[in-house]
């Protein structure tokens, strides 16, 4: 047998290994699947003219129909770090460049709502060996998208500059922002060992000085998970890559690393109970479900995103190809896809009166696309 084809079993194993992965245990308790959501692939991101290795994703909401993504990195083919394209990743409608780099390693890209104007968010915070300890929130105002144009556009970029409770290094690769509280949440990506979710409330005055991010919780793991025993299956929830928060803040969505010889892959849904906080769900929600649409098709997955409570989207961190761009709806929702068309194709995400509502043209829509008298 030649050596490509020896590669070609041994990976076609593991994956067959892995895809028929039994429920996670989170916690010590056995989880039960959620086969509520379908998935497909919705298009083909060509990265080479693009970005570098995909690792934060996040739905326009100043100009819907389009996804933003962020390059992990950049290199001789490119110096832009984020781009808009529309969910079959052809139509590439708008390139941002930034007036400040503040850091090199990206890794999660987030959009929310602050005070009336929408803002994109990114996680500067990537350090895989725990040396670095500088890290970062970059925010943004979201540029509208020309639909019909690409055109490049300069933002003017801020950050937020942190630092960890417990004064250590950590390696982070999620984030999310929560419309509803104006909080921003970081999860730090750790192998063979729990995860652990940090918060800092979204303001536009920190300046430069480094804040402390506040301890939340752990994300449940295997109790015999370690990577010394190489005979025990690791189905701990370990090696978190990327999370989001939908626009109203009733789900939460926490995927992990696709690793195909030390773990499973996993995508697990935290249902918010009305008055919760997103800390206060993931520390009260002992039983999140993983979706079992979710499967290892999509290698070293690092992105996901959140259109509305039925739709959501992933991508993966391939530095060397052309990656999918995958969509999964909630078979019983019907999703704010369905508001109204109107001649312009700007919207824009506002809160009035502690509601998150649709701003499209004079009129005011739910989430879910009825319109507010």
């Amino acid at each position: 047998m030649n050596r490509k084809l020896l590669l070609g079993c041994i990976i076609l194993f593991f994956a067959t290994a892995c895809h028929a992965a039994p429920p996670l245990v989170y916690f010590g308790d056995t989880l039960q699947w959620n086969n509520d959501w379908v998935k497909k692939q919705c298009g083909t991101l060509d990265i080479n003219e693009n970005i570098i290795e995909v690792s934060g994703i996040a739905c326009s909401r100043v100009t819907p129909g389009y996804i933003w993504m962020q390059s992990d990195e950049t290199d001789s083919r490119t110096n832009t770090y984020i781009v808009a394209t529309d969910e079959k990743g052809e139509k590439r409608a708008c390139k941002v460049n930034f007036n400040k780099i503040y850091r090199w390693d990206w890794e999660d890209m987030s959009g929310g709502v602050y005070d009336g104007t929408n803002y994109l968010f990114i996680g500067a915070f990537g350090d895989n060996d725990e040396t670095d300890g500088e890290y970062c929130i970059i925010y943004f105002e979201e540029p509208a998208i020309d639909p019909v144009n690409t055109p490049e556009v300069t933002v003017t970029a801020h950050r937020i500059k942190y630092g960890y409770p417990d004064g250590k290094k950590h390696n982070a690769e999620a984030l999310m922002y929560d419309n509803v509280d104006q909080m921003i949440y970081v999860i730090t990506k750790v192998y063979y060992n729990v995860c652990q979710v940090f918060s800092i409330p979204f303001r536009l005055d920190y300046g430069d000085e480094e804040q402390t991010l506040t301890y939340v919780c752990d994300l449940g793991v295997r109790s015999d998970l370690g990577k010394s025993d190489t005979n025990k299956p690791y189905k701990g929830f370990h090696l978190v890559t990327a999370a989001d928060i939908s626009p109203d803040g009733k789900y939460i969505l926490i995927k992990n690393h696709n690793n195909i010889v030390s773990s499973y892959c996993w995508v697990l849904l935290f249902t918010r109970e009305e008055g919760e906080s997103v800390a206060e769900t993931l520390i009260r929600q002992r039983h999140p479900e993983p979706l079992r649409c979710y499967n290892i098709t999509e290698w070293q997955g690092e992105a996901i995103c959140w259109l509305d409570d039925n739709t959501f989207y992933t991508t993966s961190d391939a530095d060397d190809g052309n990656p999918p761009i995958y969509k999964y709806t909630r078979k019983s929702g019907l999703g704010v896809e369905n508001v109204q068309n109107d001649k312009t194709p700007s919207k824009s995400l506002v809160v009035i009166d502690g509601r998150l509502l649709i701003r499209s043209n004079d009129a005011l829509y739910t989430m879910e696309g009825q319109k507010v008298k």
